[in-house]
């Protein structure tokens, strides 16, 4: 019913009854958050303090509103974006617009995470080396064991 979401500043938490309707509203869009985190630290970016409530969904995008001092929300970043919206004042179209952005984008998204190389730490050891080691003395050991029986085959054929 209410179109508009207004967000206490001072007291937002995850338990902020405009965090929890901002949920209900995304679920009845078609995008179920999996995570809902509002950081409790205050930013300041172009001159506006804001705080952001980030929406994970099960593909991994991410959704981030940044709310300002007054309550309402001046920003909307779709997977580290920016993202322009036509309806502002609406947050219930507003929602759904930002849902259909997911949807438009979503295997472009997924072909980025595919690519997307991780590093491992660096005092994880993997066994390749010495496993590699390993085969390749086997190896070895199988080329010599192979000339062996060759060298006997001849032997006995020659005999």
């Amino acid at each position: 019913m209410a179109a508009n979401l207004l967000f206490s500043f001072d007291d937002l938490t995850r338990k902020d009854k405009a965090v929890k309707e901002l949920e209900k509203h995304f679920k009845r869009a078609g995008a179920n958050p999996v995570s809902v985190d509002v950081d409790s630290r205050v930013k300041r970016s172009s001159g506006v303090s804001y705080r952001e409530i980030s929406l994970t969904f099960s593909d991994s995008q991410v959704v981030k509103l940044r709310v300002k001092r007054p309550g309402d929300i001046f920003q909307v970043m779709l997977n580290r974006k920016v993202m322009p919206m036509t309806h502002q004042d609406d947050h219930t179209k507003a929602i759904g617009e930002i849902v259909q952005a997911m949807d438009r984008g979503r295997t472009a998204f997924q072909k980025r995470l595919a690519k997307a190389k991780v590093k491992l730490p660096k005092r994880m050891k993997t066994a390749a080396p010495r496993m590699e080691k390993r085969l390749e003395e086997k190896r070895d050991a199988l080329k010599e064991a192979v000339e062996d029986a060759r060298q006997q085959l001849a032997e006995l054929t020659a005999a």
